[in-house]
């Protein structure tokens, strides 16, 4: 654990009109420079001061899961709605330049705080203003009726205010579903830095189409190293969440180890983490009030995959600092999970099909076949392998500006399952490998950089099936001692 967050909302930071109290944002800052460690902060939108509802239209109706005002949702698109909104993020911005912890603050989560915090759609029954409410002295005609543009103005606005006052010191991270046109306007920003990407979507592999434009958003701006990504995930590794529990297809711990290695292949820098999955890593509880896990195993197999996870986390666009390259075999042409509100052909995918990838590639053209489940459920690695029978064989080649970097000696490890014997292949080494089917093999083993073939392009690592398949998992190229 690096960081964490701190969650705060509008109304508690404004009180009354203009009036701000900033202090709670200075102790949660503190907490975490108290413990060496930093946070990212958001100022949510679910709650929104009491007193707009006597300056701005509203409609009694909660138009989102995400609004907990009593009252109903403001009309977001007001004139007054947008300067109360603009005014806070100037001064919270002037608050946190001039505060003691600025040092802890990891970057800002750029919330739109229009319905709820993060939605935006307005029902067509309330596109003009005539539906909604008009507090005494306010003009509710004053927004005019909510169009496309209304909505991309708003955008605009909100996130221009980020822009200007928070990204030449801090991080803002911007939601990767912006408005392809603002994303396009703002290409600049995101090529230099100065704008981040985040998302709350992170899942083994993209649930739809539209999700798996998001992602990569994340693998073309924040993968080459462009910028930064942050990103949560949608669900629990049990796929519980606000709105409802989501199918799962594979056991949790594949679930959450697989949403990891999605993420490191996309670029994420900061990966936020479900209590539920952190508690159970610790504790062995799924659950407050439940018993710990009889199976030791699966809290392990949690723990296992943040630990190797942390070591490679936010190091994939500098190869010299890398503690290794890997390839995570898969191959996958639709989402797997039949969430009821995703149609089977927007879970057809066109970008993220093949194999979850860091500093290494795999030779394609095979003859390999996805497959998945398999093995045992209890294990982290089986959500996704490929097979191979006899006579195939797998190759991985390392990126050349982190093979450069090689010094020594390295680890070459393979994960393997299925019903076969084969053998690896680095240099001039060749190792006997022998699967189980009732769990994963690892085989591992030391060797010097000056026996791996140098001409670029060469694959540094091969597995042949020598007898029966392997389902191959991954293959890891680690710096290490002899």
């Amino acid at each position: 654990m690096r960081g964490g967050q701190v969650v705060l909302q509008w109304a508690e930071v404004e009180p009354a009109p203009g009036r701000y109290d900033f202090s709670v944002v200075d102790a949660g800052l503190a907490r975490f420079s108290a413990l060496g460690k930093r946070a990212t902060l958001q100022i949510n939108g679910n709650l929104k001061p009491a007193w707009l509802f006597q300056q701005v239209p509203s409609v009694k109706e909660k138009l989102s899961v995400q609004v907990r005002d009593a009252a109903g949702t403001l009309m977001f698109w007001h004139p007054r709605y947008q300067a109360a909104h603009l005014a806070m993020l100037e001064a919270l911005a002037g608050h946190l330049r001039a505060g003691p912890h600025l040092a802890a603050l990891l970057g800002l989560r750029l919330n739109f705080n229009a319905i709820g915090t993060e939605h935006l759609h307005v029902p067509a029954a309330l596109t003009e203003p005539s539906a909604w409410s008009e507090p005494a002295g306010v003009d509710r005609e004053a927004a005019g009726r909510f169009t496309p543009a209304a909505h991309l103005e708003y955008f605009e606005r909100v996130a221009e205010a980020y822009r200007r006052w928070f990204a030449d010191w801090a991080v803002v991270f911007v939601r990767n579903n912006l408005p392809e046109e603002l994303r396009v306007r703002w290409a600049g920003q995101f090529a230099a830095g100065r704008l981040a990407w985040f998302h709350t979507s992170s899942e083994a592999e993209p649930r739809s189409a539209g999700v798996e434009r998001q992602y990569g958003v994340f693998f073309d701006d924040c993968r080459s190293g462009k910028t930064v990504a942050y990103a949560e995930p949608w669900a629990s590794a049990w796929g519980e969440h606000g709105g409802g529990p989501d199918p799962r297809w594979c056991s949790p711990a594949q679930w959450n180890y697989w949403t990891m290695l999605f993420n490191l292949h996309c670029g994420v820098s900061f990966i936020g983490e479900y209590h539920a999955n952190l508690s159970y890593a610790i504790s062995g509880r799924h659950g407050r009030d439940a018993p710990v896990d009889p199976n030791a195993a699966g809290p392990r197999e949690f723990r296992a995959a943040y630990a190797w996870g942390a070591e490679y986390v936010g190091r994939h666009h500098r190869p010299a600092e890398s503690p290794g390259a890997w390839v995570a075999f898969r191959q996958n042409a639709a989402a797997r999970a039949p969430n009821a509100k995703v149609s089977e052909g927007a879970r057809r995918l066109q970008r993220f099909t093949g194999d979850y990838t860091w500093l290494a590639a795999r030779v394609d053209g095979d003859g390999s076949i996805g497959v998945g489940p398999v093995g045992p459920p209890g294990s982290r690695f089986g959500a996704f392998a490929r097979r191979y029978s006899a006579g195939q064989v797998a190759r991985v080649k390392l990126d050349e500006a982190f093979r450069r970097t090689l010094e020594g000696h390295v680890r070459v490890r393979v994960i393997a399952g299925g019903e076969g014997e084969g053998q690896v292949r680095a240099g001039s080494r060749q190792i006997p490998l022998r699967t189980d089917p009732t769990r994963w093999s690892e085989t591992e083993f030391a060797m010097p950089v000056s026996e791996w073939p140098r001409e670029p392009g060469v694959a540094q690592v091969e597995v042949r099936t020598l007898r029966g398949h392997l389902d191959v998992h991954l293959i890891e190229v680690r710096r290490g001692p002899r």
